[in-house]
């Protein structure tokens, strides 16, 4: 489909790969680091810590994702 067209399938797609890399880096943060607190009994720095660590995965991911769409020159 290279008409000039945008597919709305396309752009589906792409939210949705986006907000499975937030919502799965912060709830896989939240899970572990709970789990982890649990296990060693550093409950609140665990759970912080592997929240803004999934958080910061997921938003890495997005980047990664979004980077071809953003027409930086290289091409």
């Amino acid at each position: 489909m290279s008409n000039g067209k945008r597919s709305p399938w396309r752009a589906m797609a792409l939210v949705s790969t986006i907000s499975s890399y937030v919502v799965g880096g912060t709830v896989g943060g939240v899970f572990l680091g709970l789990w982890l607190g649990d296990q060693f009994g550093f409950k609140p720095f665990f759970l912080v810590f592997f929240l803004l660590l999934g958080l910061g995965m997921g938003f890495y991911g997005v980047y990664k994702t979004v980077q071809p769409f953003l027409g930086d020159g290289k091409e």
